[in-house]
């Protein structure tokens, strides 16, 4: 799934100040069940994290690789609706030395576009996007290291680590309102023997030694697949929190492969499935009956479709109607002000442009009783 953020953007993005009128208002927390919110994932903090040349040593420029986009951004969607923004972050970025202080630099600029979020009266998940990955350096050579792994009979990336940086992002995020939850890591896959449901649960305890309020969001390994979130994380729910601000995240894809690249044709795609009408029921009810059958929260924390035919958003309408039956939020992939001609992109190109079809079918559809 990684390859469909490869997408590098030219050129620095425009600092915006306008203020748009009128913005959503601020649902009231549950403390039993995540509200089934409809968001987007605000993309543009993490980009830049596939370049070769990308670790923590060398991370970029702002306004270069990556960008925190604008608050003309965020009034736009959260004025038409939308309750929440997943802000996709690198680890490291926020954190250039493991189990050391966070970069104050790039806190500093994540806290900017948590304060345009609170304006608007939305919340923000906060999503640590690294796979289970770190890129660093290591004996004069960048290393991605995966969490557990032994290079030189050395861990360079460990759970603790995780823990570590969770710590100290909660410490800086705790009593900031518009913090809806905190997604520990997208989309964990290959693991090579991480017993992830037990690295899972020592984050969340982790967190909860500082933080005993906010959600905490628990991807699903094997790329968060909703299709096999039961095969890839098993029958129960495993996160052991008193709180029971848990919610358990799954991603949702309807090409061939659900790696989110739609590299076929939607005529492709048919002649090859002629159920295609009906992959998104297959995608999805898993993930959905899962959190039934556990009476646990449940978000899909990405998902989307091209805008190159009007019949994806048909699939599109019938897994927001399984996610609106399950009561599971939902996040559309993506928003973010660098996408430029990325197909699944619903950023404006004007700021008095209607949402874009992708995002109008959600919300209607979430919608409906």
């Amino acid at each position: 799934m990684i390859e469909r953020r490869r997408f590098l953007a030219a050129g620095t993005a425009a600092t915006v100040n306008a203020i748009l009128p009128g913005c959503v208002q601020k649902p009231q927390p549950d403390t039993l069940r995540l509200p089934p919110h409809v968001g987007v994932n605000l993309a543009g903090a993490e980009f830049g994290m596939e370049l070769p040349d990308f670790s923590n040593q060398n991370f970029g420029e702002l306004h270069h690789q990556y960008t925190f986009n604008s608050l003309t951004t965020v009034r736009y969607f959260a004025e038409r609706g939308v309750r929440t923004f997943r802000i996709p972050i690198a680890w490291e970025r926020i954190q250039p030395t493991l189990g050391q202080d966070l970069n104050a630099d790039y806190l500093s600029n994540l806290s900017l576009l948590l304060t345009w979020i609170h304006e608007c009266q939305a919340e923000a998940i906060i999503d640590l996007h690294n796979y289970c990955r770190y890129r660093i350096e290591h004996h004069g050579q960048i290393v991605e290291a995966l969490m557990g792994h032994s290079y030189d009979g050395k861990k360079l990336l460990t759970v603790d680590h995780l823990c570590d940086v969770w710590i100290r992002l909660s410490k800086h995020l705790a009593e900031r309102p518009e913090v809806l939850a905190y997604g520990i890591m997208n989309e964990p896959h290959d693991l090579k023997g991480l017993d992830w449901n037990a690295a899972s649960n020592r984050v969340v305890k982790a967190i909860r030694q500082v933080d005993q309020n906010r959600w905490i969001a628990v991807c699903g390994s094997s790329w968060a697949s909703a299709a096999r979130f039961p095969e890839a994380n098993g029958k129960k729910a495993w996160i052991d929190d008193p709180t029971g601000r848990i919610v358990y995240e799954a991603h949702a894809y309807f090409d061939a492969d659900q790696s989110g690249k739609y590299i076929l044709s939607y005529d492709d795609e048919l002649a090859r499935d002629p159920d295609l009408a009906n992959r998104p029921i297959r995608v999805l009810q898993p993930f959905a009956d899962w959190c039934k059958a556990n009476n646990v929260s449940g978000l899909v924390g990405e998902i989307g479709v091209p805008n190159s035919d009007p019949r994806w958003l048909e699939l599109l309408s019938t897994a927001c109607k399984v996610s609106r039956n399950a009561q599971v939020a939902i996040s559309y992939w993506a928003a973010g002000e660098w996408w430029k001609e990325y197909p699944l992109s619903v950023q404006p190109n004007d700021w008095n442009e209607p949402l874009r079809p992708q995002m109008e079918t959600i919300l209607s559809t979430m919608s409906k009783q």
